[in-house]
């Protein structure tokens, strides 16, 4: 799992039978300051996380997907406090 911060969305009018009805969200990994890092990637929203939100990514967390897609991320946690213990 990896956390990152919401920043777009993807608007597609073809989707796999399998997304039909999922929202598509760009996902950045963030550090744990909350600095932005690495690539922008897509990830299935499957708890309603919004523009600005930092999200916790699961890779391979929807079975239906994991067939057909070989990179499938999917947010399945929105982030209220990140605590560092150091």
């Amino acid at each position: 799992m990896i956390l990152a911060k919401v920043v777009g969305r993807v608007i597609s009018n073809q989707k796999s039978p399998e997304l039909t009805g999922s929202k598509l969200l760009m996902v950045q990994k963030i550090d744990r300051k909350e600095n932005l890092r690495e690539d922008i990637h897509v990830a299935i929203d499957r708890v309603g996380a919004g523009s600005g939100d930092v999200v916790l990514v699961g890779e391979w967390s929807v079975p239906e997907s994991r067939n057909i897609y070989q990179d499938n991320m999917s947010i399945i946690a929105i982030v209220e406090k990140i605590q560092n213990d150091e």
